[in-house]
């Protein structure tokens, strides 16, 4: 796969300690398959190398649970980088890790590989939360991960919490931003708890165990986050993420800006623009396919028409919106075709037109999905 341009490297660690009971992303708890795992990461590193001649920006690692890894695989990963790739220019290498993982040997590692962001799993405060979510970290662990980290030098984090589960009250997660803001952290990403089918969750709620949060309460939380971070100054830059001035996260912004990137790893996903590539997520198959040489993906063209429902999905999420000059660039006639559902959208003070951009009020932000829907062009639509 070939790019014209690259901003980004993802790789995917996709191993955990336990199943935490919300997720439905790719992961595996058969810890000793790590090692032929790096080794095929490494080895597809190397073989996509020579596609991808630009310098990198950002390095990110994800999962699963990254930092589960030894000091050993992380640096092997890393040389597997360092020799394929430019770093010269890198700006941002992030590795998401989990309190329990955050060892003063660990941390101290991967500050000297050059890692300069930690995006941490804390989720909750609150050990029965905690505990209901099957979580391997407690409340204590995350408060004092967080210290030992800050104390050998880690200053740039963000924080992954989850709001509107069942068990957190408002009163809970007012508490859970007091503490934010009273420990330095810069970047937070926060997440309303969603109920996926093919989880432990997903099966309860079927049972009518109490688990699925009503949209109100969810949203009363949401509303609570817009107003905690217009009182403390932060910039609520995407509808999931808040910063400080200044520190927004470079990696995911390029992803929302549409710049390209490559994933690494077993159901990563790639995009060069015109097309989308994801790996096969099944981690056997994936490192079957690398040692005979013939990687198993799947590659999309993307359409004109998926090229603009991209921009929307990513646009609408930002706080600045979309620009309109650009997106009927993207699509001739777009505000003419859709011009009906912008009325309608206006009118219900759901969408704001200012400078240029189609902008989603504050009040209306945590309804941006359902928005974004009704602006999406369906196939059958032409200008």
């Amino acid at each position: 796969m070939t790019f014209a341009s690259m901003a980004g490297l993802y790789i995917h660690i996709p191993f955990c300690r336990k199943a935490c009971h919300y997720c439905n992303f790719h992961f595996s708890t058969q810890l000793k398959n790590i090692a032929p795992l790096v080794d095929a990461l490494c080895d597809e590193i190397a073989s996509e190398a020579p596609n991808f001649p630009h310098p990198l920006q950002t390095i990110y690692f994800g999962g699963g649970s990254p930092s589960l890894l030894s000091s050993s695989q992380i640096a092997q990963i890393f040389a597997a980088i360092q020799t394929n790739f430019q770093v010269a220019m890198v700006e941002e290498i992030t590795l998401e890790a989990n309190p329990e993982d955050m060892t003063l040997d660990a941390l101290s590692h991967w500050k000297s590989l050059g890692i300069n962001r930690l995006s941490v799993g804390i989720q909750s405060l609150n050990n029965s939360e905690l505990q209901w979510m099957n979580r391997a970290h407690s409340a204590e662990q995350a408060i004092q991960s967080l210290e030992l980290a800050q104390s050998i030098g880690f200053h740039n984090f963000s924080l992954d919490l989850i709001y509107g589960s069942a068990k957190k009250t408002l009163a809970q997660w007012k508490l859970e931003l007091d503490w934010v803001k009273s420990v330095g952290v810069n970047h937070l990403s926060c997440y309303a708890l969603t109920i996926e089918e093919n989880t432990p969750f997903g099966k309860w709620a079927k049972l009518d165990q109490g688990l699925t949060p009503t949209d109100e309460h969810a949203e009363e939380q949401f509303h609570y986050l817009t107003q905690w971070a217009h009182q403390n100054e932060w910039d609520h830059y995407e509808i999931s993420n808040l910063c400080k001035p200044r520190h927004q996260a470079i990696h995911n912004s390029n992803y929302w800006s549409g710049k390209p990137y490559l994933g690494i790893g077993p159901s990563a996903h790639s995009y060069s623009g015109t097309k989308r590539r994801w790996n096969v997520g099944n981690n056997a198959l994936y490192i079957q396919g690398i040692i005979n040489g013939a990687p198993n993906f799947t590659e999309e063209i993307l359409s004109k028409i998926n090229i603009v429902n991209e921009f929307l999905l990513t646009n609408l999420r930002l706080t600045r919106g979309v620009n309109l000059h650009k997106i009927n660039l993207l699509f001739p006639g777009f505000t003419e075709l859709k011009r009906p559902v912008i009325e309608k959208l206006i009118k219900k003070s759901l969408l704001t037109e200012r400078d240029g951009h189609w902008i989603i009020p504050s009040a209306a932000r945590f309804l941006t999905d359902a928005i974004t829907v009704d602006l999406m062009i369906e196939e059958e639509q032409t200008p």
